[in-house]
């Protein structure tokens, strides 16, 4: 079982090398292939990336759900496993196990995302009320519902799944994560997996703020849901 991880960018110079280099180094008991797909970054990312992965060009202005489906062309794996370029994936052998486990026990299993922690040293409660509510959602919407949920910070999938329903929708400007696993859940089986956890710098809400993040969230979930287009126009960078 190839797992093809990809990394969509955009100016990353800061976050990429410690998110690639712990899976390049540590990740020695699968087969796997590392992607990044830089949005023609201004800085030094794809510089930096080309020591741990293979890199893919792809145009700027586009969404980041365009983004990774050029990632997902560009690979070969029958896992796809979609992470941000500023996750930190915690002892990749026994987070892998778990997940090609997880995938090899149920022939029907299409998507399997895990529980999103800021980083211990950058963490505020807000941080950990706001993370917690979400693996809440993301465990009972998925293990309980069936209905699919999951954030941008770590999307696995199947490929035979993400080809069948032709990969993200490159129309949306944001949501189109929650979005993936809504449709993965119409054709078979959503996983979160509380056993594993992924740290992330939460950069986005200590920037502009837990009320305004909250409030983009769930108006882009809204829109996306019963309009079949995100509301935000752009999902602006944040470094």
């Amino acid at each position: 079982m190839l797992l093809s991880i990809i990394v969509p960018t955009l100016n990353e110079e800061q976050a990429i090398e410690k998110t690639l280099k712990q899976v390049h180094d540590h990740l020695t008991d699968f087969p796997h292939e590392l992607i990044v797909a830089d949005s023609e970054s201004e800085d030094r990312t794809a510089e930096i990336a080309r020591k741990y992965a293979k890199v893919v060009i792809t145009k700027r202005h586009h969404t980041i759900g365009w983004n990774r489906n050029q990632g997902a062309a560009a690979s070969t794996g029958d896992i796809l496993v979609f992470i941000d370029a500023d996750v930190f994936i915690p002892d990749p052998n026994h987070f892998f196990k778990i997940i090609t486990d997880d995938f090899a026990a149920d022939p029907n299993l299409v998507g399997i995302t895990t529980r999103l922690r800021v980083f211990p040293k950058d963490e505020t409660f807000l941080d950990w009320v706001a993370f917690g509510l979400t693996n809440v959602r993301h465990r009972r919407r998925n293990n309980t519902l069936h209905t699919g949920s999951a954030s941008g910070e770590v999307e696995i999938i199947r490929r035979s799944a993400f080809e069948k329903l032709h990969g993200f929708q490159e129309d949306l400007a944001a949501a189109e994560d929650e979005d993936m696993f809504v449709r993965l859940a119409g054709i078979g089986r959503t996983f979160m997996e509380w056993r594993l956890v992924v740290y992330h710098t939460g950069r986005r809400a200590h920037q502009i703020g837990w009320p305004r993040l909250w409030y983009e969230w769930f108006m882009n979930n809204y829109y996306v849901k019963h309009f079949h287009r995100s509301y935000s126009k752009e999902w602006k960078q944040v470094r």
